[in-house]
């Protein structure tokens, strides 16, 4: 097809195709193991630290130096970092897992398998492999960027002055080239599903002529997760904080202090009424619920991309195992 195809992909994921409900199981499976995670991870956290016996005695209104000594030794400390590191490998593997499920089912129209279509399979460790590349790709680069970018300011200032208008260009460039960057290899994950290979680079040819159409794609649908985001914790503050914080802040008038401090007193006892407990949990739950809805909107992005790209014969799609 003409490489002048539109892309047409800021709702591509929420289209015809969806009326199997394939994203809706995948994004149910991530939001319960997401959840499983979190609880095994506070739970071995509270175990490793001794986090009881600490309850026990603030519930007694009593501070014991040995029980604090025993959550900051070393080794608790330790135990910690490790649980934290376990942790951020299983999380990020059950988001390679989510990603890679919408992204065989927008791609390649493929459903099913592990749990509530969740599996470890190929397609998950390709996208798992990609999430590493950003990672090393952006330490590496932000360190290589900033020095180049220290030696351009300074060569310009040797040469024009600090009062000249060209030093605005080392932060023009320091904005721009990592946004063109970032949305020329977005479909890295996108690509390695639509090749069944390993393809971060590949990106770089489904973007091609793609970037402002990706872009845009990009920025709306940041600005519609934006907007409903704030829309939710506004009318979360709306409903159960206006009242306690206006009524904290006056009798806290004429010490900042004093209102800081009581206003946190009346943040924690209004979530801790089982009225705005459950306030609390509805926002959470809703704030998540869009945040899920916004990932698979961009992976829609990625995968059209992607899809459109093999369509044109940039890239091609290795046969299945």
């Amino acid at each position: 097809m003409s490489d002048r195809q539109a892309l047409n992909a800021t709702f591509f994921a929420f289209r015809k195709r969806e009326k199997s409900g394939v994203l809706l199981q995948a994004a149910l499976g991530f939001v319960i193991l997401a959840i499983v995670l979190i609880a095994a991870f506070i739970g071995a956290v509270y175990g490793v630290t001794g986090g009881a016996a600490f309850s026990q005695a603030a519930m007694a209104g009593q501070t014991d130096p040995d029980v604090i000594a025993q959550m900051m030794s070393p080794a608790a400390l330790g135990g910690v970092m490790l649980i934290y590191l376990v942790f951020l490998f299983a999380f990020f593997v059950l988001t390679a897992a989510f990603e890679a499920a919408c992204l065989r089912w927008l791609i390649r129209g493929e459903s099913g398998g592990g749990f509530l279509g969740l599996q470890l399979g190929a397609d998950t460790w390709r996208v798992y492999g990609v999430y590493w590349v950003w990672l090393i790709a952006f330490v590496i680069g932000t360190i290589v960027f900033a020095l180049l970018l220290a030696l351009l300011t300074g060569a310009l200032g040797a040469a024009l002055g600090a009062d000249s208008p060209f030093m605005l260009i080392p932060l023009l460039i320091a904005f721009i080239v990592p946004i063109y960057i970032s949305v020329r290899l977005a479909p890295a994950a996108a690509t390695s599903v639509a090749e069944r290979k390993f393809a971060f680079f590949d990106a770089w040819k489904v973007s091609r002529e793609r970037f402002w159409a990706l872009f845009g794609a990009f920025l709306l649908l940041w600005l519609i997760y934006t907007v409903a985001v704030s829309i939710v914790i506004g009318m979360w503050m709306g409903a159960t904080m206006v009242n306690v914080m206006t009524d904290a802040m006056n009798r806290g008038a004429g010490d900042p202090a004093q209102a800081a401090e009581a206003i946190n007193a009346a943040v924690l006892n209004a979530i801790s009424t089982p009225t705005g407990l459950i306030s609390y949990v509805v926002m959470q739950i809703a704030s998540m619920a869009l945040a899920v809805t916004f990932y698979i909107a961009m992976y829609g992005v990625n995968a059209r991309a992607a899809a459109v790209a093999l369509e044109e014969a940039k890239i091609e799609q290795q046969p299945a195992s």
